[in-house]
């Protein structure tokens, strides 16, 4: 049997490569992904622990009226999604962040995985902002990830609120425009991994960092932000 895509396992939960002073976090711990990783059809029987989105969907048949002719509704339905299709290219990254109500311009780099096979962060020295490069491109169904350190990049996403556009810069110098549909703070060990990195109904971007209070031995807080938004379509 095979699949598209692969829903991270519960385990997933200690989101903490984004806390303050360290790049020991917990996000995703993916035992066994690798650099190599392709974006091919995978097996559920051997499956990674990364979504696999980057394989197009089947489109549906179209629909007709009773006199035979193609629904003029679905057919702007169509247009739409080839537009928004167009400007969201799977292979046209993410180059920059910008978030206008807390004045945020940040270049975004790629990461993947450090050696504890949990997400990596910039480097808190940096204006940086991540993106899980294994994960869904900004733009495309699915859900994209960013994270950045609280006391850097991320310091100010704590004053974001729902109807915030957010924008993201393409390699190829398209805007993608995403609106705050929410923001919540969960507890270190109830981080919704699924919810986070998996998420398919709509094409989704995700920003994580730190919150709360410093754990009893300092290594990281005790609590994480996610700001989850959507594709203005």
């Amino acid at each position: 049997m095979r699949t598209s895509f692969l829903i991270f396992a519960s385990s997933l939960i200690a989101i903490g490569a984004v806390c303050i002073g360290l790049r020991s976090g917990y996000i995703a711990n993916v035992a066994y992904a690798l650099e190599d990783l392709t974006r091919s059809e995978i097996s559920v029987e051997n499956p990674p622990l990364v979504p696999d989105t980057a394989r197009e969907q089947a489109e549906p048949p179209a629909e007709t009226n009773d006199d035979g002719a193609v629904d003029e509704s679905l057919h702007a339905i169509e247009a739409a999604a080839s537009a928004v299709a167009a400007a969201t290219d799977p292979t046209d990254y993410p180059v920059e962040l910008q978030i206008p109500s807390i004045h945020l311009v940040s270049p975004i780099q790629q990461v993947g995985l450090n050696s504890k096979g949990e997400m990596d962060v910039p480097d808190g020295n940096t204006n940086k902002v991540g993106w899980y490069k294994y994960g869904t491109v900004p733009g495309q169904i699915g859900s994209s990830v960013l994270d950045a350190h609280v006391y850097a990049a991320f310091s100010k996403l704590k004053y974001l609120k729902t109807g915030d556009s957010i924008y993201i810069r393409t390699k190829n110098g398209n805007t993608l425009h995403f609106q705050v549909e929410e923001t919540q703070y969960y507890r270190l060990s109830a981080v919704p991994a699924v919810t986070l990195f998996n998420r398919s109904d709509a094409r989704r971007l995700n920003l994580i960092t730190c919150a709360g209070s410093l754990t009893k031995d300092r290594s990281t807080y005790d609590h994480r932000l996610i700001v989850y938004t959507k594709l203005v379509e």
